[in-house]
């Protein structure tokens, strides 16, 4: 019982160490190819998490191999932001309560602190998934999986470990420590961020919302609001201007055999956002401002 009482004060510790090695960088030598290094190890490891945990896990939105998912949730785990079937069942609770009562990471229920950060690292409430989830329930199968949900310590520290063995406290610094902390608050800035600033293409019955600036650091995953209109999708940016290089991966991984039954938005979706845009258009909403014309038919859902 001590052991158990004593282990969430170490984690927050290590959360807010790990956060402070980030000013590393200000104390070894800057060069281009360090900055090159920086952005490898962030959006690789950005897909890894976006593409298994979120879009595979937690939404289905297409189907691969058996090793090939493993690899994923490895590149995913070295990310450090805890297990795979923690992180996409938790994903698929918020998609459940979004916004409302229920939801782990609401700005809007619980304020942007707690939202950002502190649901994630320091309230026990969330340190379990229920067996019932659906993400325990499929995927909890493959001991390998578990290994890592158990064991997601062990990814990021066997990278900094080879970040240090390669190039020493400059590699560590660039490759490790600076794209680990970006890359937690950019999939942070999704539940917050996403969640306050930005456009609606749609009226979801939850506050999601399109960004731009998060969609470039997550890998994609800013198109939140498409997102929370159609989930099952294995793109976020619903058009081709809307950057998403973790569908362009799926894609790539289509093309090579490595993924299949790759779930498109309907064409269903596609005429819904054109009526809405041109029901906006025509009679424009001062006080909305965001596309939240309560007149467009089938405007409200919480589809999964």
């Amino acid at each position: 019982m001590h052991t158990r009482s004593f282990w969430p004060a170490v984690s927050v510790s290590i959360f807010w160490f790990v956060q402070a090695t980030a000013l590393t960088i200000l104390f070894v030598p800057f060069t281009w190819s360090m900055l090159l290094l920086w952005a490898v190890m962030h959006f690789a490891r950005a897909v890894g998490l976006t593409l298994a945990f979120h879009r595979y896990f937690a939404h289905r939105a297409f189907k691969m191999h058996r090793a090939t998912q493993f690899f994923w949730a490895l590149l995913g785990t070295a990310a450090m932001q805890k297990g795979p079937l923690w992180w996409a069942g938790h994903h698929i609770t918020h998609h459940k309560y979004a916004d409302r009562d229920g939801d782990p990471h609401s700005p809007h229920v619980s304020g942007f602190y707690y939202a950002h950060i502190g649901w994630f690292a320091h309230d026990v409430r969330h340190s379990k998934i229920e067996p019932t989830n659906p993400v325990i329930r499929d995927f909890s199968k493959y001991p390998e999986l578990r290994f890592l949900d158990d064991h997601y310590w062990l990814p990021p520290l066997t990278l900094a470990a080879l970040m240090y063995a390669i190039g020493g406290l400059q590699w560590l610094a660039w490759g490790f420590c600076l794209p680990t902390v970006a890359l937690a608050h950019s999939t942070f800035a999704i539940n917050t961020i996403n969640h306050l600033f930005g456009s609606r293409r749609f009226h979801t019955l939850d506050e999601s919302r399109n960004n731009w600036w998060t969609a470039v650091f997550a890998a994609g995953e800013g198109w939140h609001n498409n997102h929370h209109r159609y989930q099952r999708a294995a793109r976020n940016g619903f058009y081709w201007w809307e950057f998403d290089p973790t569908y362009y991966v799926i894609r790539v991984m289509g093309w090579l055999g490595l993924a299949w039954d790759i779930q498109a938005v309907p064409e269903r979706i596609y005429r819904e956002a054109l009526q809405h845009q041109h029901a906006i258009a025509r009679t424009p909403d001062p006080e909305s401002g965001s596309g939240t014309d309560a007149n467009v038919p089938g405007a409200s859902y919480s589809e999964t």
